[in-house]
């Protein structure tokens, strides 16, 4: 009598294991670089969030805030000219970025204090360069030496460190606080990595928002 087996092998399951693990292998990995692409794009968009709100922010106190010294987000002015926190409780923003990792900020001393006419024509010794570019266009006006950057803000990105020459400024002062910005790189090589995300803001842009909301010039200087 022929009997008849109705089950499946070791050596069929396995196989058909091995072709599920496939096909679920290439639906995943579209779906992480989705997931990927969404928070880098929800973070520049927070970062320009930021950036409107420093404007309203100097609209109505003349100055722009001090970092925070931690992620509390608290002003704290004694930073002086240095990288800190956001300070997000008084401008009134989200904190974290795509990847739930605190924002940070650093503004010219200067405009932590009021915003003045002295201050506009004063070059600011916060710059940012695109790293490519040996020309500094970003920011920099290469004839003068000057920069146009009154404040930046930032992300450290997935890996939530600061790459190339950010890590290097990393919660320092002095006169040549030069942050730089490229394209996303990820690498095997930690050293060969760029994900941060920075945004800066003009003085120029600082400026015409105080013009259209009537607060420039000072009143004190209106003859």
């Amino acid at each position: 009598m022929k009997t008849h087996n109705n089950g499946f092998s070791l050596v069929e399951i396995a196989v058909a294991l091995v072709i599920i693990g496939l096909l679920l292998g290439g639906l995943i990995m579209p779906f992480t670089v989705q997931m990927e692409q969404q928070r880098i794009e929800r973070t520049d968009e927070t970062l320009e969030e930021i950036k409107e709100a420093l404007l309203g922010f100097a609209v109505i106190h003349q100055r722009l805030p001090c970092p925070a010294i931690n992620k509390k987000g608290k002003e704290d002015c004694t930073l002086s000219d240095r990288e800190g926190y956001l300070p997000w409780k008084a401008l009134g923003v989200g904190r974290y970025d795509g990847w739930s990792k605190p924002f940070h900020y650093r503004v010219d001393e200067a405009y932590m204090i009021d915003i003045s006419d002295d201050n506009f024509k004063a070059a600011s010794n916060l710059k940012v360069i695109n790293i490519p570019d040996t020309f500094n266009w970003t920011t920099i006006e290469t004839e003068t030496g000057t920069s146009r950057v009154a404040a930046i803000i930032f992300s450290y990105g997935k890996n939530g460190t600061p790459d190339s020459r950010n890590k290097t400024i990393h919660y320092t002062d002095g006169d040549d606080a030069t942050y730089v910005t490229d394209i996303y790189k990820k690498s095997e090589d930690p050293a060969d990595t760029f994900d941060d995300q920075l945004t800066w803001l003009s003085k120029y842009t600082l400026m015409n928002r105080l013009i259209t909301t009537e607060q420039w010039p000072p009143e004190q200087w209106i003859p």
